[in-house]
């Protein structure tokens, strides 16, 4: 399939690619981002099918697996069946915003996206583009539900709003999405690519108050609300953030997004990705995903998990893990540690560079 033939290539040529200058490097993956993402989500590969000891049971929805795509691999509610068919455990759209959004440009450069393959990381500063709450929404309504294969959406407050017309619009969001009968709704608090709220937790706090008393204590069924961090986020920071969320009745936390602490990755990185993560992050700023993410996220999972596990908590509520997942021992590793659901996104197409639409399969063994 195209896809497959286009990330195999890239998987080749890529390590050579990313030694062009810079500002060309990342003019071609930025462009060629699009291209790829677009044949894959309209793919239909053959219907693979995963043992079903990997089932794993959360809110009373049970994922075929333990392991599906991060938010902002398919932003617009894409690819839906082409996940389904090659075994992931269930789907996530998003992340969405009240209002249409075309995505960040800057230098000419549309979306920008670099690789760092001896690194197995990746930079992106696409500013969030996607159709809106309610035209997503409208999408997902319409798809035909398949078993074990939860949907959820990621949203988040518009950019371009503030104050409090920001929150009533991320709740008519969440109303869309419940309308449209999703599964379960993951509250983006950490995008780093965009301009939102003030991060204090004093700030967090009123921002999920606002949320829980105008969406969450009036629902009417089962529909699980998790709030996502970044991965930059303090252990220290974790047990008063879990407060919060458990005081509001929120059902999950998931630690987290990419990660815009550049100095302390890039000691990290393999020096032949060097002069295009400079570039990148001294010219976007942007988020780091992929492997750099694996020990933060692993550690705040372990952090969270400990301290649920010292409250006596009243209503069930799990940990999600993403960030540096890209192997069956990674979401062994998350689920000893305490999480109940892996999320990968830069793992995910290292993965299928090398297995193709094949990724979940050998990933799981069958």
């Amino acid at each position: 399939m195209l896809a497959e033939s286009i990330a195999r290539f890239d998987h080749i040529v890529r390590p050579l690619a990313v030694h062009l200058p810079p500002p060309l490097a990342t003019q071609l993956y930025s462009s060629g981002r699009n291209v790829f993402l677009s044949a894959l989500a309209a793919e239909k590969p053959a219907p693979v099918s995963i043992a079903a000891y990997h089932k794993r049971t959360l809110w009373g929805l049970t994922f075929r697996n333990g392991l599906l795509n991060a938010a902002g691999m398919f932003k617009q509610g894409e690819g839906y069946d082409m996940v389904f068919r090659q075994g992931a455990g269930g789907y996530l759209a998003g992340t969405t915003t009240a209002h249409k959004r075309t995505g960040n440009v800057r230098n000419g450069i549309t979306k920008p996206f670099a690789p760092y393959p001896r690194s197995r990381a990746a930079s992106n500063w696409l500013g969030l583009p996607n159709d809106g709450h309610e035209a997503v929404a409208k999408r997902l309504a319409a798809f035909e539900n398949k078993e074990h294969f939860p949907i959820g959406a990621s949203l988040m407050t518009d950019p371009e709003s503030s104050g409090e017309q920001a929150l009533q619009e991320l709740v008519r969001g969440m109303e869309c999405y419940d309308r449209a009968g999703v599964d379960f709704l993951e509250i983006n608090e950490s995008c780093p690519n965009v301009a939102h709220g003030a991060s204090t937790l004093e700030a967090i706090a009123e921002r999920l108050e606002y949320i829980s008393r105008h969406f969450l204590q009036q629902r009417t069924r089962n529909l699980p609300v998790v709030v996502k961090f970044s991965t930059d986020t303090a252990t220290a920071d974790v047990a008063p953030l879990l407060d919060v969320l458990l005081s509001h009745g929120y059902d999950g936390v998931n630690f987290g997004n990419t990660s815009t602490q550049y100095a302390r990755h890039r000691m990290t990185l393999h020096k032949g990705d060097l002069a295009l993560f400079d570039y990148f992050t001294q010219t976007f700023g942007g988020g780091v995903s992929g492997e750099p993410l694996r020990v933060s996220s692993l550690e705040l999972v372990r952090t969270a998990s400990k301290y649920a596990a010292s409250r006596s908590l009243a209503r069930e509520f799990h940990i999600i893990r993403t960030g540096g997942i890209a192997t069956l021992q990674d979401v062994e590793e998350s689920f000893s540690a305490g999480a109940a659901l892996c999320q990968w996104y830069t793992g995910y197409f290292e993965r299928f560079a090398e297995d193709g639409h094949s990724v979940y399969a050998r990933l799981f063994g069958k």
